[in-house]
């Protein structure tokens, strides 16, 4: 089995060799290269990079949505997971496919990276682009104007889950504005029309 190459960027030498020495206690992943520069500043090789592991913390909102940007351009199948070391906004838990927490023990993180890198596979490769039960719940929120935060509490989800869910529905339809999502909705009769008057 080849392993899925890792790459860490991150300004704290404790939290990158930490996290290092975790993910290679795992047989089904390998560190390739650390970073402890903020991801602005460094060029990474973008091609044969499984999961990227970045801390978002050390840019802006607008500098991070870039950089996640270039890296998807460059490499449309990595998984690119963010490690929260502090309040992140829900702009930059949006762009990224998963969070590692600063608490979450060694074999959650583990279960994390094989979770999210699997989800990634399956959703690339497969060919059904049928949204689930519970994606179509979230599509109807959305489309009503509701907040991850008020989708999460109407459907006692966590937001993360909301915003899982949300970049299901967008990878699924192609569809990436809410009033594209609310025409989807309504052409494919999840809403009335009469819900919006």
């Amino acid at each position: 089995m080849k392993k899925k190459n890792i790459v860490i960027i991150d300004s704290s030498s404790i939290l990158v060799e930490g996290l290092k020495t975790i993910v290679e206690s795992s047989p089904e992943f390998k560190v390739g290269k650390t970073y402890r520069d903020s991801f602005v500043s460094v060029n990474v090789p973008l091609h044969g990079i499984d999961i990227l592991l970045v801390d978002p913390r050390m840019s802006s909102v607008p500098q991070f949505t870039k950089f996640i940007r270039d890296c998807r351009a460059g490499n449309e199948s990595m998984v690119i997971i963010a490690l929260q070391t502090a309040y992140l906004p829900t702009q930059m838990l949006e762009l990224v496919d998963g969070v590692i927490g600063l608490d979450d023990v060694p074999s959650a993180i583990i279960s994390k990276l094989r979770n999210t890198s699997n989800k990634s596979e399956a959703s690339t490769s497969s060919d059904n682009c049928e949204l689930s039960q519970r994606e179509k719940e979230v599509l109807v929120l959305v489309a009503k104007g509701m907040t991850n935060k008020e989708i999460a509490d109407q459907l006692n989800l966590s937001v993360y889950t909301v915003i899982t869910h949300r970049k299901n529905i967008t990878a699924k339809t192609n569809i990436k504005s809410v009033s594209g999502l609310t025409i989807y909705a309504l052409l494919n009769n999840l809403i009335s029309q009469s819900e919006f008057e």
